[in-house]
């Protein structure tokens, strides 16, 4: 493990109405890793995702983000502490812009001339978006705009970037390409959780995992042991 943690969850119980899905789950990502959640469809990792963010309440326990409880905060004051998430599907504003929609990512900063470095910033990790800056995010490719999408989460600045199936529906090359992008962006000092259905891809990137099973974590272990686990390997990396 690399730095503090950054981001903990401790017994956290979330749902839907009557139905629980996070069963008391505990997970800990520390400062500059990249940590991976696998588990097959339905398991809860999008759920344990949009409890991290707020979008669904957590039931019990607690989440903090830089030992900072933030599991009764509002959506937009977890992104405002340095949480962002890249949702499964991209969710981008089809009727706006490229430009829009990034400059969307930074609506709670009001720092101007840092929005631009950024905005350049993002440019440059995708130069297919300064080409098509001013082109409607729902034309665009499912590779770009999952480009796109992950270019407006960083326009907010996180400290730990949440992401969702990032290569969900992308051809071999793109997924290459994403993945490329996802150890830049770490290498560049941002810390990543990552869910992801590719577990070969996301253990051979990722510093640690955790493996999910119907809401309850079953493995913990560093990237490269989950990859030599047998019970992984049978589970998750057809082996």
């Amino acid at each position: 493990m690399t730095g503090h943690p950054i981001l903990t969850l401790e017994s956290v119980h979330s749902g839907y109405g009557p139905l629980e899905v996070l069963r008391g789950i505990t997970i800990e990502v520390h400062e500059g890793e990249i940590v991976t959640l696998l588990g097959a469809n339905g398991a809860g990792k999008s759920t344990t995702l949009n409890t991290i963010c707020g979008i669904v309440r957590a039931r019990s326990g607690s989440i903090c983000l830089s030992g900072e409880e933030i599991e009764q905060m509002p959506v937009h004051a977890i992104v405002e502490k340095g949480l962002c998430q890249v949702p499964e599907g991209r969710k981008l504003f089809g009727d706006m812009s490229v430009l829009e929609n990034l400059e969307m990512g930074a609506y709670l900063r009001n720092d101007p001339s840092e929005i631009g470095k950024d905005l350049e910033h993002c440019y440059e990790l995708f130069p297919i978006l300064a080409e098509r800056r001013k082109q409607m995010a729902g034309s665009l490719s499912g590779g770009e705009q999952q480009m796109c999408a992950i270019a407006r989460a960083l326009m907010a600045r996180p400290k730990i970037l949440l992401l969702d199936e990032p290569s969900l529906g992308l051809a071999p090359i793109l997924v290459q390409q994403i993945f490329d992008i996802i150890r830049r962006l770490n290498d560049e000092g941002t810390t990543i959780f990552l869910v992801e259905q590719n577990a070969n891809a996301a253990l051979r990137l990722a510093h640690r995992g955790y493996v999910m099973e119907t809401g309850t974590i079953t493995h913990c272990d560093t990237a490269e042991a989950l990859l030599s686990d047998k019970s992984v390997q049978e589970g998750y990396l057809g082996y």
